[in-house]
């Protein structure tokens, strides 16, 4: 299969939006970017140095995803497997390359090492997001936060959240960008190739109730607690914790969610049809379940019933309002999908992987990116349109959803269970079997279970 693209596409300054890419931005617009280059390596210190005063901080960082932004197994395979060589067959992609870079190893890209060499290979300051990154960032280049448009002036001047703060090792200056959710903003949001919203967890935390009562990114992801920030510093009620846990952290997934079935009657009989509701609240989150990356990260409701005979049944979920048997887009299928893998790869005869490697008929909650020829993709680079379908779970918002089962004719009488299960996978399982990554983990979010007594 041929890929499309747009004609007259020439190579733009980076990842700048096309002409009416979003519809905030004016036609023909330029966005504006830290210059590739600018600042070698020895410009930033490295993350180590900042060990010594701030151990405590620096083992949180350390353990983070944020400090791996670049060697994560899948940011690996998806750069170095499929969009590099995505991009050298397709020269109009050339600046794609220092997209991802920009805000996974940002001191790479502003080194000029872009592509860095893989893990191990690179610069260590190519691995990740680093503290001086972070610490040197002063503001937003344009109007608002996206596609890595953040400025930094590296220096002896390291910024923060606080005013009059004295260091033995460095200056210390306060910046509002250094407690505002612009400043995730940066790289939390992003435009593709054709100028389609492929992240907008800044945009969705701004019109959520989280935003409006004055609750930033980093007071759940950054949150403080009392202690001192390095050794020799005061005592202080609100140190910055830099735990950046999300998607890849297990207890942070669970209880993200609440999960709650309800039955519709308490007894049941033999061959009759038993009702029930299963609630899910996504009462945690200031932006919808999944966010990010979203044409790649799954959550799914998965619902069985346990017979009085220990048997268990999985009860398949109905389509969701705006969907179809055809795109199942809300409902997990096995079909081949993501096709496009095979030219971006170079795979001849590819007919695609399964689509969602999950049992079928379990609830999807995502939102669905489609290529240049209306085919659902994986790489957000390449996404055309992404306002299809979108039914992942708001904010301090309910979800409904209704399931029959009908119990069998020879249903003895006694107990049945019904259990209702949220769940996270960081990518399907048929996409990393491809690349050849492993077994990625899921995570629970939320479980439930209700009885129902079967009664002649």
């Amino acid at each position: 299969m041929k890929m499309t693209l747009l004609p007259g596409l020439m190579l733009l300054l980076l990842l700048a939006p096309l002409p009416g890419a979003a519809a905030e931005e004016e036609p023909g617009k330029k966005q504006a970017f830290m210059t590739k280059g600018r600042h070698p390596y020895s410009d930033l210190e490295p993350s180590d140095r900042c060990l010594s005063c701030h151990r405590k901080i620096y083992r949180q960082y350390q353990n983070s995803a944020m400090a791996r932004a670049q060697i994560l197994p899948w940011d690996q395979a998806e750069y170095f497997q499929i969009l590099l060589p995505h991009v050298r067959g397709n020269p109009e992609l050339k600046g794609l390359e220092d997209a991802c870079i920009r805000c996974h190893a940002p001191a790479a890209y502003l080194a000029g090492d872009v592509p860095p060499p893989p893990k191990g290979k690179a610069n260590p300051k190519a691995d990740g997001v680093t503290c001086d990154v972070c610490h040197t960032m002063t503001g937003v280049m344009g109007d608002r936060p996206y596609n890595g448009n953040y400025r930094v002036e590296p220096g002896t001047v390291k910024y923060g959240p606080r005013r009059e703060v004295q260091s033995y090792h460095h200056e210390s200056e306060y910046r509002p960008i250094q407690t505002s959710a612009e400043m995730c903003g940066t790289c939390h949001d992003e435009t593709s190739f054709y100028g389609a919203w492929v992240k907008e967890t800044y945009r969705e935390w701004k019109e959520s109730p989280y935003a409006e009562a004055g609750i930033q990114c980093m007071d759940c992801h950054e949150p403080a607690a009392a202690g001192k920030a390095s050794p020799m510093g005061p005592e202080r009620p609100d140190v910055t914790q830099h735990l950046f846990m999300g998607g890849n952290a297990p207890e942070w997934m669970n209880g993200a969610a609440v999960v709650s079935v309800y039955p519709q009657s308490d007894e049941v009989s033999p061959g009759r049809t038993l009702a029930f509701q299963v609630v899910v609240v996504n009462q945690r989150a200031g932006h919808p379940i999944p966010t990010g990356s979203t044409e790649e990260r799954q959550v799914w409701l998965h619902v069985e019933i346990e017979d009085p005979d220990g048997k268990r049944h999985h009860v398949k979920a109905a389509l969701a309002p705006g969907d179809d048997a055809e795109n199942s887009y809300s409902v997990a299928h096995n079909r081949p999908a993501y096709k496009d893998l095979g030219e971006m790869m170079g795979i001849d005869g590819f007919d695609g992987i399964p689509r969602d490697a999950l049992p079928e008929g379990d609830r999807l909650y995502r939102k669905v990116f489609l290529n240049p020829d209306g085919e659902e993709t994986i790489a957000q680079w390449f996404a055309k349109r992404t306002d299809v379908f979108d039914n992942r779970l708001e904010p301090l918002k309910a979800r409904t959803e209704i399931y029959e089962w009908s119990v069998p004719e020879r249903a003895p009488e006694g107990e049945l269970i019904v259990e209702a299960t949220l769940s996270y996978r960081r990518l399907p399982q048929s996409v990393a079997d491809l690349v050849e990554i492993g077994t990625v983990p899921v995570l629970e979010i939320g479980k439930a279970r209700a009885r129902v007594r079967v009664s002649p």
